[in-house]
């Protein structure tokens, strides 16, 4: 959040954070400038105790910036909280996002005399504009930027700038707010909503130079100027946290184009560390519960065709009974929150036998990141709905390069595999697109109380998460299994009462196999509906086409689909689709 105007900023700046702090909480901090000085509180935990701890409010001046952290890199403590500065102390930055190459920049300004106070990968983008300052913040933060790679929304003000603020966006959400001789810039709208309702997005690759008097956009890359008017927002305070969104459910879905790009940008070597870890041991159970769980499942079909690696998916509450355990393995936890019950009761067993103990996690400073001795962080952000929906495909994200990290390591070609997994932002974005045709096909067959979803292979594990989203919110049954399970007893259930949900490759023995199995749904009066990669499949009712991909690649194609079509369904019978009932975000107990 940032503000330059008339007004006292800290005050307008504290607000706005309060606003945005469903999308981060574990630290926060602002700096303002005043008198010709940049000064700066922060500390860790959430807005209101550290406001009635360090009185954020009172820091003087009329220009400032904000952060509210949501840490992807660096404990969290006083000294890894935004805002970060440079040497002098003159230039301050808040940044959202991963810089990717930041080993390489902090090694590299680490040499030619720059002192690091922080753990973090934000710093670097300080002491890059320090270095490239020559008379003018736009000039030095375009040089800074241009040596960056990753994602980022970045706010800097400099000491010898009084009264301007420079942003920038690259695949992280960054919008201007305009009010009468007054400038607002944050995350989303909900930070300035109270303030005005007429706001201006940016796009990747663009900057924007703001004063009181106004703001200018331009290109990163040229320089060239933007010209971009207004819009005006007609939303509620809880609209605007959604964006316009119905739910967030709606909105988490809608996301997953830019949070599988923050999951790409996840640190190498945190990647390549657990790859390596799994690679040396015996056994490697990938310990998860629900939507975890079938992520997990996925992975062993990754680790299996891509790595020759047997890695075994396993119900967390399960390890205890089934597991072989011993210094020889490497049980890793999978957990959105960090606090499963399961999860955690599993890594704990596991570590009290000797095993070594990894985790793939959401939420920084979690039990599950306490007890890992190595640790992933997903990097998807804050995810409100109870139904899982982004986290999942950031896990699926993650697990993927960590199996063709392996297979580099072992000299595999998996070249293929990787251009895929690059361009699995823009396939889930083309499915995105179709959500009104997606909804059309919930409203016109997603009609009685039960549903199959079947798939083969790598599929299988999305089958069961299809119909887990589907039972979750909609209250309906729905089952999930292989396609060549089917005929051995469910099909008696089959009547022109039951849908039947077909996840179908693009091409392959699989695909060929699930025609079989529609062609026998079909024999009985059953309804079946396609999610179809490449193309329409003539046996289906209906299909809807995603990207053709490779198989590999499809359980991440695929989730889009079977999630929207769960939530029109919910919506369409009346649910409560962010907290359906008896469910929580986070199962902390057994």
């Amino acid at each position: 959040m940032g503000y330059v105007g008339p007004r006292d900023a800290a005050p307008i700046i504290h607000q706005g954070l309060k606003r945005l702090e469903y999308r981060g909480y574990d630290s926060c901090g602002i700096a303002t400038m005043d008198g010709g000085e940049v000064k700066i509180k922060k500390g860790a935990g959430m807005i209101d105790e550290v406001e009635k701890k360090l009185h954020l409010r009172e820091l003087p001046g009329k220009t400032g910036i904000g952060h509210t952290r949501w840490a992807t890199h660096g404990k969290v403590s006083e000294e890894n909280a935004h805002p970060h500065t440079d040497c002098s102390g003159e230039i301050a930055i808040v940044h959202n996002g991963i810089i990717s190459n930041y080993l390489e920049l902090r090694e590299g300004l680490s040499k030619r005399g720059h002192n690091f106070r922080s753990d973090t990968d934000t710093e670097c983008i300080a002491h890059l504009i320090e270095e490239a300052y020559h008379g003018s913040l736009e000039e030095a933060v375009k040089a800074a930027l241009g040596e960056v790679k990753g994602t980022y929304a970045v706010l800097a003000i400099s000491r010898k700038e009084p009264g301007v603020i420079l942003c920038a966006r690259n695949e992280s959400p960054l919008v201007l707010g305009l009010g009468e001789g007054e400038i607002f810039v944050g995350s989303d709208v909900a930070s300035f909503l109270k303030f005005t309702r007429e706001a201006v997005p940016l796009e990747d690759g663009e900057y924007a130079l703001l004063t009181a008097d106004g703001y200018v956009i331009k290109d990163l890359a040229t320089g060239t100027e933007v010209k971009r008017g207004p819009i005006h927002l007609d939303w509620s305070d809880e609209m605007a946290e959604k964006e316009g969104y119905e739910h967030f459910m709606l909105k988490e879905i809608s996301e997953q184009p830019s949070t599988i790009v923050g999951s790409l940008n996840v640190y190498p070597e945190y990647i390549d560390g657990l790859a390596a870890r799994i690679g040396r041991v015996e056994k490697v159970y990938l310990a998860a519960a629900g939507t975890s769980l079938h992520a997990a499942m996925v992975a062993e079909y990754w680790f299996s065709q891509l790595c020759g690696k047997l890695v075994i998916a396993i119900d967390a509450s399960e390890l205890a009974g089934r597991g072989i355990l011993d210094p020889k393995t490497l049980v890793v936890g999978i957990t959105q929150s960090g606090e499963t019950y399961d999860t955690l009761a599993a890594m704990k067993y596991a570590k009290g036998r000797g095993a070594e103990i990894a985790a793939v996690v959401n939420v920084v400073s979690s039990t599950a990141t306490r007890l890992a001795d190595h640790v992933v962080l997903q990097g998807s952000g804050i995810e409100i709905s109870v139904c899982a929906t982004k986290t999942f495909t950031s896990q699926l994200v993650i697990l993927l390069r960590t199996a063709l990290s392996l297979a580099r390591s072992q000299g595999r070609d998996v070249e293929a595999v990787e251009r895929e997994l690059l361009k699995a932002p823009r396939y889930v974005d083309e499915v995105i697109r179709q959500k009104e045709g997606i909804k059309a096909v919930a409203e016109r067959y997603f009609d009685t109380p039960n549903y199959l979803y079947i798939g083969k292979g790598i599929n299988l594990p999305s089958a069961l998460e299809g119909a887990l989203k589907f039972k979750e919110i909609t209250y309906h049954h729905a089952e999930g299994m292989s396609g060549g399970l089917l005929k051995h007893g469910t099909i008696s259930l089959i009547d022109e009462r039951v849908r039947t949900v077909a996840l179908i490759p693009a091409e392959g023995e699989n695909k060929t196999r699930l025609i079989s199995n529609i062609q026998e749904v079909k024999a009985r009066g059953g309804v079946v509906i396609g999610i179809a990669s490449g193309g329409p499949v003539e046996q289906c009712d209906a299909s809807i086409v995603t990207p053709s991909c490779l198989e590999l690649i499809s359980p991440l194609v695929f989730a889009p689909v079977y999630q929207l079509l769960a939530y029109y369904t919910a919506v369409g019978l009346g649910r409560n689709v962010d907290r359906p009932r008896a469910l929580a975000k986070s199962v902390t107990v057994e």
